[in-house]
Parts: C-alpha cells; sequence; structure tokens
C-alpha cells in the first residue's frame, strides 16, 4: 500500500536525519546558522561551507522529514481511519515539537535540556514512523498460529528497548553538557569508577560507561534469549542476531570516540549504531506482538462473519 511505503521512506528519511544531526554538535556548528528557523544568513540556500554545511544541511534534511511526514498523515487520513488517522496526527505533532526544540536549542544558544530533549524527540518519532509502517502493512491482520514467544520474553524486549531509549538520554546528556570528552582514560578514570569530587559533566561521562555496560549485556541476553524462541521466523531471528553486532560496534565506537578525540566520522556512527540499535528492539517487540485486528475485521468477527 502506498501509505506502507510512504512509512518506509519517511522512516528511512529519519534514522538518515538522526545521523545528519549528529554531524552538528562535534564540529562545532550548533550555532553556524544565525537564524533559528528555516533561513541561514538570510536566505534558504547559503554557500554550503563550513559548520553552515553541517547546520544547514541538518535543516534541509528536517525539513524533508517534514514533508514527508505532511505527505504521509494525509495519505493516513486519506486512506485509514480510526487510530491511523490519531497516529498520523500525533507523528506530525512530534515533527512540529522536534522542529521547535530545535529553533529553541538556537535561540537561547544551546541549553542542555532543550539540545537533550531535540535528540530524544527525534528517536520517539522514528519509532512511532516504525510503528506505522509495521502498522500498515498489508498483512497486518495475518494471525500467527500460535503466540511467537512468550509474555515474559516480550516484557524483557520492552525492559531492554527502554534502557537502549535511557542509554540514549544519559549520551545526549554527556553530548551536550560538554562531557563527552570528561575523562580520555580507560575503563576507570585515574583508576577510579566514580572519581571523589568529580564534576557533573564527568559523573554523566563515567554515569554513561557504566550504565552502557549494563545495557549491553541486557540486549544481548534478551536478544539471544529471543533467537532461541523465534525458530522459524527467520527475520525475527535475523534481527535478533543483529542486536549483538550492533552493540559491539557501539562500544567500540564509544571507545573510539576518546581513542580519536572525538572524531566526527565517529560520532556520527556511534549515533547511528544507537540509533539502530533502537530500531532493532522496536522492531523486535513489534514483531512479536499480538497482531492488531482492524475495525473492519472487529465488525465482522462481532457479526460472526470472522472466526476468533
Amino acid at each position: 500500500m502506498l501509505e506502507h511505503r510512504f512509512a518506509i521512506l519517511t522512516g528511512f528519511a529519519t534514522f538518515l536525519l538522526l545521523m545528519v544531526g549528529g554531524t552538528v554538535n562535534p564540529t562545532g556548528s550548533s550555532l553556524a546558522c544565525p537564524e533559528a528557523w528555516f533561513i541561514c544568513k538570510g536566505t534558504m540556500f547559503p554557500e554550503m561551507s563550513g559548520g553552515v554545511l553541517f547546520e544547514h544541511g541538518h535543516r534541509l534534511v528536517a525539513m524533508t522529514v517534514g514533508l514527508l511526514q505532511i505527505g504521509l498523515t494525509f495519505l493516513l487520513w486519506r486512506r485509514r481511519d480510526g487510530q491511523f488517522r490519531t497516529l498520523g496526527v500525533i507523528a506530525l505533532v512530534l515533527v512540529c515539537v522536534q522542529g521547535a526544540l530545535g529553533a529553541l536549542t538556537v535561540q537561547y544558544k544551546l541549553p542542555w535540556a532543550v539540545s537533550t530533549g531535540h535528540l530524544m524527540t527525534a528517536f520517539v518519532y522514528f519509532a512511532l514512523v516504525l510503528y506505522l509502517a509495521w502498522r500498515t502493512r498489508t498483512d497486518a491482520d495475518a494471525a500467527p498460529a500460535k503466540p511467537l514467544v512468550s509474555s515474559r520474553m516480550r516484557t524483557w524486549i520492552l525492559v531492554a528497548m527502554v534502557a537502549v531509549y535511557a542509554q540514549v538520554t544519559l549520551g545526549a546528556l554527556v553530548r551536550h553538557s560538554g562531557g563527552a570528552l570528561a575523562s580520555i582514560d580507560l575503563p576507570l578514570h585515574q583508576g577510579s569508577l566514580w572519581p571523589a569530587g568529580a564534576s557533573i559533566a564527568l559523573k554523566l561521562h563515567m554515569l554513561h560507561r557504566i550504565v552502557g555496560v549494563l545495557v549491553a549485556l541486557l540486549a544481548v541476553g534478551v536478544s539471544i534469549a529471543a533467537f532461541r524462541q523465534l525458530a522459524g521466523r527467520r527475520w525475527l531471528r535475523a534481527l535478533a542476531v543483529t542486536v549483538p553486532v550492533l552493540v559491539a560496534a557501539q562500544v567500540t565506537l564509544g571507545v573510539l570516540i576518546i581513542w580519536t578525540l572525538r572524531s566526527t566520522p565517529i560520532v556520527v556512527a556511534h549515533v547511528g549504531s544507537a540509533a539502530a540499535l533502537w530500531a532493532s528492539f522496536v522492531l523486535l517487540w513489534l514483531g512479536t506482538r499480538s497482531p492488531a485486528i482492524s475495525p473492519e475485521r472487529s465488525v465482522a468477527m462481532a457479526r460472526g462473519g470472522v472466526a476468533a
């Protein structure tokens, strides 16, 4: 269906937006455009060089995602009803909130709370677009013969998903508090896991490391357990196998950020692998859920026209 393909396109564009957004802070380009909204240095298309390339490039990709979401909301409103229309509107509101937070970030010169909220709203929006892509499949109402995984397993998948989001939030706090290189010692800071008298930036940095190890162990453990229960579901098993690979990449990239003193390509890859890990757990959770029943099918079931 058209809305399904549009949702997939919007999801890919959102992932690209997260990657492009990851170039802005480490290059020191966050305030390269003095205006808080669409234009940069008085024009929509300034000379794309220096910090403007990263900051305004990020804005242009964000505007593209916004336009795609307008199109997706229109399609959902025109071709679907009920929950789909509501979710389409919510997604559009999230895009507007995301844009407003980006504008406030520039207007108020990078307040850490607004900058962190800007990234975290993007991750929530990304998950919602993935959900819309999942729900608009042509086989979305096809019920499996039996549950794909146990209810306890689904709970653990949800726990891992929330843990990944929490770790990404910590990472955003580290970035926007200026703590990315608060410690360049590995794995401890001057021989201590929690240095006495540390600054807020250093505490956030070390907390990000500690929680990162815990989340990595949780993510790998949950993915292995899910893999064992997903016999016969090749794409979901492949997704479960992908999780340990992404965890290993994420940890390695985190170390390389410190070793390279925050190389921009490494930072961007770190953001990308975090977004991919987040998407993997969102899709695992969606892929193992009981299928949603469309309003049309619900009516038919109530009338006895469809077997429960």
